[in-house]
């Protein structure tokens, strides 16, 4: 309904200021162009803005001396809310496109919701919400839109509490609404994934957000059946006492016995997959039947299996935590897959290029992989990489992907880290970044192009009107705005697409003398630009931008 107001609203401007304003109406490019100057200068098409997924997780965990957002629990709404700004900026300035924010890291909630309480990490207490309230996700996507910052929502799907945690989970916790779920695992609160009705509770969860918030992308880690812990206990052998280590079996006998045993799953191992492959596929199927546009991510562990490829040793995430992730990627049940390759480029094994090259060979449906950089591990500790371990990263990711269809992209473990110790870590990929660049498109899910914008403009002010064109279905996600200052030199931004006013003067370009508006879809497919003189000319309409190419 909002964006059917704004289109028609738009029109409206568009026909006042056609009858009113002695300003240069500028046509879609394509279109022919009406009461050209024969003296007017050919505007040039702008260049084509380079497509790499930058993105970087933004969550309260503490880890190597880190915290994101929040930085501690029960700060006001309003250090909140300065705090998401700060980063945010910091996000938009640094040259990243996309944040992954931590919504739900134990059945709880950073959002209001009827199915989980309030985060203890957000309030302080369990079940206690902001005070004086606000929708603590609402204000991330509309900040992060207004900065041109695409918000992914994070879940952690099945951790029921985390350890270390103080306090009483509230009585709307699962753990307290439906006991029968649960599983104590070592120092860990499980849902068990085997239970149906579980599995449908955690994804209900997950659908509520897709359907009340504007988020662009919904994300999911690994935390499906938990990674394996281990007891040691002493007992005494011919009189002897002696300590022993075992691992901790994971507590889903009554689920096994209940949906498993006899119901076609030979072991107990295969059971656990397929209700973890149950529930991604469910996920993938249920977003895109509210939002087809919407976009599904996953971070599992870097390693599917050990000796795939040949020569890797490490966790066996298959057997482990029951995640089948290269079935997930086989099947297209994913958007973007972000292994977590935590490991150093030349490293043992040469696990970085060798993953990352094996984890692209197995996409026949050809989605998009963008590794998960742990970027913290350059601070604390004993073990802590050199400062340009993360360039080099990137780089290598680029390299491997230059020249073919796979478009670049990395999501850094942690935002607080590019940004610790004045930005250092930041400002040693200056380089890497310096141009700016869009969220690739995801054009399996929409392909076609949105129609031109209009523009409109008048001397009186410094700003430009959209308008967007009658014969689109919807408002475009996104206006891409490049303004030409001194020397050639183009400036790159990103608006909503509901914006209809661009200051031309926020584009920190100096002596602007051309403005070009692309309109972007919600699948990341863009318009032909329109292009505009700027001061207006009064009389000169744009010519066609030709021979550019659209992505």
């Amino acid at each position: 309904m909002l964006h059917a107001m704004l289109t028609r609203s738009l029109v409206i401007v568009h026909a006042a200021l056609s009858a009113s304003l002695a300003a240069a109406q500028v046509a879609p490019s394509g279109a022919p162009p009406a009461n050209t100057s024969a003296s007017a200068p050919p505007l040039a098409p702008p260049p084509a803005v380079p497509r790499e997924f930058r993105a970087a997780w933004v969550t309260p965990i503490y880890d190597r001396g880190f915290r994101d957002w929040p930085s501690k629990p029960g700060l006001s709404p309003d250090a909140q809310r300065a705090e998401l700004i700060a980063l945010l900026d910091d996000a938009a300035a640094i040259g990243l496109n996309a944040v992954i924010l931590h919504v739900r890291l134990a059945s709880d909630a950073f959002y209001p919701t009827k199915y989980a309480p309030w985060s203890p990490l957000l309030s302080g207490q369990s079940g206690v919400g902001p005070s004086p309230s606000y929708d603590p996700l609402a204000f991330a996507v509309s900040a992060a839109h207004a900065r041109g910052l695409q918000l992914h929502a994070w879940f952690n799907p099945f951790r029921a509490i985390l350890p270390g945690v103080p306090g009483k989970p509230a009585s709307t916790h699962v753990t307290r609404q439906h006991p029968d779920w649960i599983v104590k695992y070592g120092k860990q609160t499980w849902i068990d994934p085997g239970n149906p009705a579980a599995r449908k509770y955690v994804l209900e969860t997950i659908l509520d957000v897709a359907r009340r918030y504007d988020v662009d992308g919904i994300h999911i880690d690994d935390y499906f059946y938990p990674y394996r812990e281990t007891r040691t206990y002493t007992r005494r052998v011919k009189k002897k006492r002696i300590r022993v280590t075992e691992e901790i079996n994971f507590a889903d006998g009554r689920s096994w016995k209940r949906y498993g045993a006899g119901h076609g799953f030979g072991d107990r191992d295969s059971w656990r997959r397929a209700n973890i492959d149950d529930f991604v596929q469910s996920l993938y199927k249920s977003v895109k039947a509210i939002k087809p546009a919407m976009i599904v991510g996953i971070s599992p562990f870097g390693i599917w299996r050990p000796g795939s490829p040949a020569g890797i040793t490490g966790l066996d995430s298959f057997s482990e935590i029951y995640a089948d992730s290269r079935r997930w990627l086989n099947q297209g049940w994913v958007d973007y897959i972000a292994p977590q390759l935590y490991w150093q480029v030349d490293g043992a094994q040469d696990r970085f290029r060798a993953l990352d090259s094996w984890w692209r060979t197995e996409n026949p449906m050809h989605r998009f992989v963008w590794p998960g950089l742990y970027t913290s591990k350059v601070y604390g500790g004993f073990d802590s990489w050199p400062i340009d371990e993360i360039e080099t990263q990137i780089t290598t990711i680029r390299d491997a992907r230059a020249g073919s269809a796979d478009p670049p992209g990395h999501v850094h473990f942690r935002l607080s880290a590019l940004l610790a110790d004045n930005e250092r870590l930041a400002r040693s990929l200056a380089r890497d970044y310096a141009q700016r660049a869009l969220v690739p498109a995801f054009t399996w899910l929409g392909a076609a192009a949105p129609p031109s914008p209009s523009l409109a403009t008048t001397p009186s002010a410094p700003t430009v009107t959209v308008i967007s064109n009658a014969a689109a279905a919807a408002p475009p996600r996104w206006w891409l705005v490049q303004v030409r200052g001194a020397g050639g030199v183009w400036t790159t931004k990103l608006q909503p697409g509901a914006a209809t006013q661009i200051a031309v003067d926020s584009m920190s370009s100096s002596n602007p003398n051309e403005i070009a508006v692309t309109a972007i879809s919600a699948t990341g497919v863009e318009s032909e630009p329109a292009v505009v003189a700027w001061p207006p000319t009064g009389n000169a309409a744009a010519p066609p931008a030709r021979n550019r190419r659209r992505r």
